[in-house]
């Protein structure tokens, strides 16, 4: 499995729920609860967390329903495993999953796992609903919740109609961190951004009104983009800050930033509560409402560190991949960013089905581009087809994805082990695409110090001192840490 040291959010989410709707949750998350352990695994792979019997063994006899996350389709294979691990010693109990792999395969799910049924996109509302009509009359009246796909007693295989998004995102309980030791994460400085302090993750909006080809978004939250009231963040982060202590808040929207308005009131909000934390948008943001007001504000109110995602720097790949975005306007936007005291990071991914030479070309001139304008870091991938994604429909009716077996879900890791590439672009092979990704970020970096030539002795002291501020920075301490791991 690939290295994910992140508290999970979303079952905190669905944990919460699921405590509203009146029922005792037992929460087991198997990475903070043996964070320091690795376990080999077929394949060169390592299993980061409890194994699977002791996950098992975690789980107290008298439950009478076990839910599951299943989000990175690349953990399919360990997922499937601890799933039949936990029928064979449950062999009665109810058994549901949710997320955004058994989202969008879930008869495929279905059909290689014990499971009664999966939630279908946005959990809370469903997962209460499914936990009523059980408790009433057991899985016979599955076929009256929205947004189930499950098994009757004989079992067949029903999907119901689909769920409606939830309306008022105010409404959703808090994720239910008290329920696991969230402080494994916090005293490790473990999170999805850089390292700037006791870090928590918070969601100000969800969903994403795009439709990339790539992306798997339009299957689990719909193209509806749907921010939370600013003040009722605030209070959210206010708490999180006295609660736990935390200084830093990592954002883990799909895209925060969409409209200029909400994020000038988020930023006004801060500023008139006094309020004083660091934040940061690892995942990507739309660089559109990004202009030099709203650079300043970000940086104003603690925001250090950002990310634009453009994955290709080819006109014809945008519009193949329907990446609505103008590379101009986007230059101009990291530009102003960087002007604006913002630690900037930018991701690409080569190899898209149709592209050929010319738009890796055109994609290398714009990661230049993108030095020239004074960014911090570059992250470049391969294309993977995720389930659920427009591409991934495509290339299985077109034959190019016989199977989806073990090989092809390793795959899809590739995005942090390099042994995984493998091309499903038709003009360029696996061995071209990992040399043009190596490249461009030598590229990139070559340009960028040759052009600010203090950069990367920075990097190397911020390294070792532990006052992180950019990704590379990030990802030179985790190497020396596991260097001196080695030498122990």
């Amino acid at each position: 499995m690939a290295d994910m040291v992140v508290p999970p959010i979303g079952p905190a989410y669905i944990a919460a729920a699921v405590r509203q709707a009146g029922h005792e949750v037992c929460f087991i998350d198997a990475i903070s609860l043996a964070i320091e352990q690795y376990t080999q695994r077929d394949r060169g792979t390592l299993l980061h967390g409890l194994t699977i019997p002791a996950i098992v063994d975690r789980i107290p006899e008298d439950t009478h329903v076990i839910g599951v996350s299943s989000n990175f389709s690349f953990e399919w294979p360990v997922c499937r495993e601890l799933l039949h691990a936990i029928r064979a010693r449950f062999p009665k109990t109810l058994i549901v999953a949710g997320g955004e792999h058994v989202t969008a395969v879930p008869e495929f799910s279905l059909a290689q796992s014990p499971l009664d049924a999966i939630v279908l996109g946005e959990g809370e509302k469903t997962i209460a609903d499914l936990l009523r009509v059980y408790e009433q009359g057991g899985i016979q009246q599955f076929h009256t919740v929205p947004g189930l796909v499950h098994r009757d007693a004989t079992g067949q295989i029903h999907q119901t109609a689909a769920s409606t998004r939830i309306q008022d995102l105010n409404a959703i309980p808090r994720p239910a961190w008290n329920l696991l030791p969230i402080e494994e994460y916090l005293s490790r400085g473990y999170g999805f951004g850089v390292n700037r302090g006791r870090s928590m993750p918070v969601l100000a909006s969800r969903g994403c009104p795009y439709q990339c080809t790539f992306c798997s978004n339009p299957t689990m939250w719909t193209v509806r983009w749907k921010p939370r009231d600013p003040d009722n963040l605030l209070d959210e982060i206010a708490d999180l800050g006295q609660e736990y202590q935390a200084t830093n808040f990592d954002f883990y929207d799909l895209t925060m930033i969409v409209t200029k308005q909400w994020i000038v009131d988020f930023c006004h909000g801060i500023e008139q509560r006094k309020m004083k934390f660091t934040w940061q948008l690892p995942s990507g943001t739309r660089s559109e409402a990004i202009d030099e007001e709203v650079a300043r504000l970000l940086y104003q109110t603690g925001c250090r560190n950002i990310s634009y995602s453009p994955e290709s720097g080819s006109e014809e790949t945008l519009h193949r991949i329907k990446k609505r975005i103008s590379i101009p306007q986007l230059l101009k936007s990291m530009r102003t960013a960087v002007r604006s005291g913002l630690n900037v990071k930018c991701n690409f991914i080569l190899g898209f089905p149709e592209d050929r030479w010319k738009n890796l070309w055109e994609t290398y001139r714009v990661i230049v581009r993108a030095a020239w304008a004074g960014i911090h870091d570059i992250a470049i991938w391969v294309f993977v087809p995720y389930p659920g994604s427009e591409l991934f429909n495509q290339l299985r009716s077109e034959g190019r994805i016989q199977e989806m077996n073990d090989d092809y879900f390793n795959r899809l890791a590739a995005y942090a082990d390099v042994t995984q590439t493998y091309s499903y672009c038709r003009a360029l092979s696996t061995k071209q695409l990992l040399g043009a990704r190596i490249g461009g970020t030598f590229l990139f970096y070559g340009v960028a110090w040759l052009l600010r030539p203090w950069r990367p002795f920075r990097i190397l002291l911020n390294s070792i001192s532990g006052h992180l501020e950019s990704r590379s920075e990030l990802a030179v301490r985790g190497f020396f840490k596991r260097l001196l791991k080695g030498w122990t």
